[in-house]
């Protein structure tokens, strides 16, 4: 079972965007890790829906709206991959 997936028309541009409004609530985002690494992942994705800034909810959600929590307790799933 996939547990976490990106967008497959996510550009490197989008990616980018979701860090530099991370970086704007203080979150400092780590591209490399965050297409590796489900854990990380799910917490970017967690604190963008709670970041109560609209943008950034909105691109968490394009990014990484399948995220579920079951990746990181070590059910398989694919790693990020951007256009």
């Amino acid at each position: 079972m996939n547990c976490m997936s990106i967008d497959p028309d996510a550009t490197l541009v989008d990616l980018v965007a979701f860090k530099w409004l991370m970086a704007g609530r203080g979150w400092w985002v780590d591209l490399s890790r965050l297409q590796r690494d489900v854990a990380y992942a799910g917490e970017c994705a967690r604190r963008a829906r709670a970041s109560g800034l609209h943008a950034l909810e909105q691109q968490g959600a394009a990014l990484l709206g399948s995220w579920s929590p079951s990746a990181a307790n070590g059910e398989s799933a694919q790693t990020l991959r951007v256009a």
